[in-house]
């Protein structure tokens, strides 16, 4: 079975400054993955490798190819920002876009979009500006939008940012009812634990763990070394 995700000796720098140092793992099908490090790490340079949007050396291979329009079509991205995805009058009017930039008729783009904000518990605010909403819903819209793709993969950068206890309940709850699979970057160890079953931890840009969320958690020196505890 093809990998969704697949990253062999990636390295990365930013002028003499090396971000990603010799990173290789793999993704399969459905899996739930949290990539944790602390701020600076290099999570989010990782994230837009994997994307196409920075290119570093080595591999990158999204469901067996290179990053391209074509595959990156079956990843739905939701960036740290909200207000970087969720700009139109209305929420409808920002999802059905999405839909409607790929060619989909409007009616039917907005019965998905309809559906997509129910996933997320926002129907009731579907005519409403991005605006109007707390942060965690806007949160929780961004990642309304990535679903009315549907996508094979979803792929978050920090989505529990400046988020209130309760905002981030109500995000893990989104997350596990959807299916499918899952690359969540975050620093935020006590989530990772809920929504992950497979943590990848970055130190300095250096990959140094990859296993079962609950034994990579478990590590307290291994975290300590990553600047997460």
């Amino acid at each position: 079975m093809t990998a969704m995700i697949e990253v062999e000796n990636l390295s990365f720098r930013f002028d003499s400054r090396a971000v990603l140092r010799d990173l290789s793992f793999s993704i399969p099908p459905g899996e739930s993955v949290a990539l944790l490090g602390a701020n600076g790490a290099g999570k989010s340079t990782l994230l837009w490798c994997l994307l196409g949007l920075l290119h570093g050396q080595g591999s990158v291979r999204l469901f067996g190819e290179k990053p391209a329009r074509t595959n990156l079509a079956r990843v739905g991205v939701v960036f740290q920002n909200p207000e970087d995805q969720l700009f139109m009058p209305t929420l409808l009017d920002d999802l059905t876009l999405a839909l409607l930039n790929r060619g989909i008729a409007r009616q039917l783009a907005e019965q998905r979009a309809l559906a997509a904000l129910a996933q997320a518990g926002l129907e009731e605010h579907a005519r409403e500006p991005a605006t109007h909403l707390s942060l965690g819903q806007r949160k929780r819209a961004a990642i309304a939008l990535a679903l009315v793709g549907e996508p094979e993969l979803l792929v978050l950068d920090e989505p529990t940012a400046e988020l209130d206890p309760r905002a981030v309940r109500e995000l893990t709850a989104l997350l596990l009812r959807l299916p499918g699979a899952r690359l969540i970057a975050t620093h935020h160890l006590e989530f990772a634990r809920q929504v992950a079953t497979r943590v990848l931890v970055l130190a300095e840009g250096r990959l140094i763990a990859d296993g079962p969320a609950e034994s990579v958690l478990a590590e307290a020196a291994l975290l300590t070394e990553a600047g997460l505890i």
